[in-house]
């Protein structure tokens, strides 16, 4: 007798931050699949493409401020967790998998109430809201890095990395840079990047990410080719790039990591973000510029482009940080929890 194939859930969304690490794992686990994501998301039409059963619940944004908009969101999170409870009993898997994002909150403690085991995954470095409040019903929390261990009950802690796409194929090497905002693209980010991308093109050809609602910043120039959305192959063009301008969202740093590249971060201002940033830069793993310093960019940027021993430096100390073997730790994990 064939052996039955696990039942998983995946659950995140609002942003590709929290998608892309599912993801990693579901290409290498053998599972039937069903993700469970927001209404009005990217990852509804990137799950279409990797052909994956996707269904959307109602959700809030869980505000650590006043704002008269956290009383609706109430609302939605209690209205979540009832679909949740029903999209959960309906479906019955053995397991719910989640990296984070304020979607997974009510779908975690469903699950908790129906129980079903929970994995969650801690990629950045400092908590947010809806990690720590699925954290007290997890079966296990993962972590990218051992520092993390400490923000967590170490009894439920396992340090994986982050798990990390694979490349599909093959790519043929050309001199690009690559401008990314993340999945939804990033406005203000544009606009600062924009003044430098004639110094680039200079010497590369420049990919940029623009994300759907920024297509009129996009340049027109030779060797610049913009992108409202990439629904597949990110991983292959960051495989091409020499460097790698991005906010810094800890799924892209991961993937930069595993491909060795030289990264300029662009946190945005007064956020999580920033704590990441810093422990790369602290590494010496990337080059950090806040948003609107634009003497300090134009010098990094001239140095990087005429430098290639300082961008191997840079990729090597990114790679170097990050443990080696996420996606299969993780399935290991699942494995043990499952059986």
């Amino acid at each position: 007798m064939e052996n039955k194939k696990s039942k998983v859930v995946l659950t995140g969304g609002g942003t590709l931050g929290s998608v892309s690490p599912l993801l990693a794992v579901a290409e290498k686990y053998e599972a039937d699949y069903l993700f469970v994501g927001s209404e009005n998301g990217p990852e509804r039409k990137l799950l279409e493409k990797v052909d994956m059963d996707f269904v959307s619940i109602s959700s809030g944004k869980l505000r650590r401020y006043f704002d008269w908009q956290n009383i609706v969101d109430i609302f939605k999170v209690k209205l979540g967790f009832f679909q949740s409870l029903k999209i959960l009993f309906k479906y019955k898997p053995d397991i719910v998998l989640t990296a984070g994002s304020f979607v997974a909150v009510p779908v975690a403690w469903a699950a908790w109430f129906l129980r079903i085991p929970v994995i969650v995954h801690q990629q950045d470095i400092q908590v947010g809201l809806a990690n720590r409040l699925m954290a007290p019903i997890a079966k296990k929390i993962t972590v990218t890095f051992e520092d993390q261990v400490k923000d967590f009950n170490h009894k439920k802690v396992v340090v994986t990395g982050n798990p990390v796409r694979a490349i599909k194929d093959d790519t043929e090497y050309k001199p690009i840079v690559v401008i990314t905002g993340g999945g939804k693209g990033a406005r203000s980010m544009n606009d600062f990047v924009a003044k430098f991308i004639p110094l680039l093109l200079e010497k590369y050809e420049v990919h940029h990410l623009l994300g759907n609602s920024n297509w009129d910043q996009k340049h027109e120039a030779a060797g610049y080719f913009p992108y409202k959305f990439i629904f597949q192959g990110m991983i292959n063009l960051l495989s091409q790039a020499d460097i790698i301008i991005s906010r810094s969202g800890m799924s892209l740093i991961t993937e930069a990591a595993s491909l060795k590249k030289a990264l300029v971060l662009v946190p945005i201002p007064d956020s999580h973000q920033e704590r990441n940033a810093n422990f790369f830069a602290k590494n010496n793993a990337a080059i950090v510029v806040r948003q609107g310093s634009d003497q300090i960019m134009q010098r990094y940027l001239e140095k990087l482009l005429e430098n290639t021993t300082l961008r191997q430096g840079l990729g090597n100390n990114l790679y170097q940080l990050f443990p080696k073997y996420a996606v299969n730790d993780y399935i290991i994990l699942i494995n043990e929890i499952i059986k």
